[in-house]
């Protein structure tokens, strides 16, 4: 009997195919999209959990919006808007007593109370570039999605930078705030207050940041990214908070060595650091380490890596977890005990050119995950009690 070997092959692949989609749907159906907030104005660049169940999100033209989510069918529209940055936002951090703190392009960080009252409202278009796109085309564009907002000034500006802030971190009880910029300098806040208490320096611009929980260290990545080696620098270092100084360099170890990272984060007990490769990396280069504060020891190398590079990484509540985003537009949660992967969120849509999850956030009671899309959206799945 003669087989057909081309026919064994054309079954085998789909059979294959199929056994690959069942093994993993499982996860997939644990962590289901639960909200899909749209807004295409420009990507959005940040996002951060105000409570359980209030987001906030910023993106590259300096706008602020702030949704409260329900479990009722239906996407929620947002309440407010934060007015007064002129320039990517870079980080949203919210604070132990419920402030939101953003860091921007336009050299200034802001303070806001959300429940203070509104100055006004005004009317928004969510799908304001999708409008655009179709109107230069000559197009007839889709019905304006619009929603009615209730508009707010920041309640402190604090401008001691002069450039980009890229890193801004908080500590544990949120009575120290630190943030870098891309000319180096690192400035160290008191809390509430907004006082300026020190400044540091590094070489190069200050791209990944991130304080120890109580404050004692501080884990810098910066970079100066030439397109000639001659000149470029990539550093990783621990750094004293008391008093500025390098505890540990980590960056002579050949382990870190020669990598940029993009994000930095503390477990929530501050035994263990996270640090994502990041900036244009080749293949499945973007990936997450996991060090030891203590020692500078690497613990383990969380693989596969992002597709192109990581973008952000950030804890569980329960420690027990991370999540990192990447430019391969997927969301990743690793198991922080054996380092492997536990679940994979989002739908990969073909690297780095298109349009990355920016930028991730967990809710306080650890329910949610929030992914700031370059696409224009804020993507939010459920985690599940925990």
């Amino acid at each position: 009997m003669k087989v057909d070997m081309k026919l064994i092959r054309g079954l085998i692949l789909p059979i294959f195919v199929l056994l690959l989609h069942v093994t993993q749907a499982p996860a997939q159906q644990k962590a289901p999209l639960s909200w899909t907030l749209g807004w295409d104005a420009d990507w959005v660049t940040a996002v951060s959990f105000l409570d359980n169940q209030r987001i906030a999100a910023g993106n590259k033209l300096g706008q602020i919006l702030v949704w409260k989510l329900s479990e009722k069918m239906g996407e929620p529209a947002p309440s407010l808007r934060l007015d007064g940055h002129s320039n990517t936002i870079n980080r949203l951090l919210t604070s132990p007593d419920g402030l939101l703190i953003s860091a921007s392009n336009d050299h200034t960080i802001r303070i806001w109370d959300t429940g203070k009252p509104a100055k006004g409202s005004d009317t928004i278009v969510l799908n304001d570039s999708a409008r655009r796109d179709k109107l230069e085309r000559k197009q007839k564009p889709p019905v304006a999605v619009e929603a009615k907002v209730q508009v707010i000034d920041a309640s402190r500006v604090l401008s001691g930078h002069k450039d980009w802030i890229l890193g801004l971190s908080l500590t544990k009880d949120g009575k120290t705030l630190v943030s870098g910029d891309n000319k180096g300098e690192i400035i160290v806040w008191d809390m509430p207050d907004a006082r300026e208490k020190r400044r540091l320096k590094t070489k190069g611009w200050v791209w990944a940041m991130a304080v120890s929980p109580r404050g004692e260290s501080l884990l810098i990545a910066d970079r100066i990214h030439l397109v000639f080696d001659s000149g470029r620098h990539a550093g990783l270092q621990l750094l004293d908070m008391k008093t500025g100084g390098v505890q540990r360099d980590l960056s002579k170890d050949k382990d870190f060595a020669k990598h940029m990272y993009a994000a930095a984060a503390f477990s929530p007990d501050g035994k263990i650091a996270a640090v994502a490769r990041g900036g244009e990396v080749d293949g499945l280069n973007g990936k997450v380490t996991l060090l030891d504060p203590a020692t500078g020891k690497k613990i383990r190398e969380l693989t596969p890596g992002h597709l192109n590079g990581a973008t952000d990484v950030v804890f569980h509540p329960d420690g027990k977890h991370l999540f990192s985003s990447g430019r391969d537009t997927t969301v990743r949660m690793w198991k922080v005990d054996d380092g492997k992967l536990a679940r994979e969120f989002g739908q990969p849509r073909g690297g780095q050119f298109k349009d990355w999850i920016h930028a991730v956030a967990v809710s306080p009671d650890g329910r949610w995950l929030a992914g700031a899309d370059m696409a224009g959206a804020v993507r939010i799945w459920s985690l599940g009690s925990r």
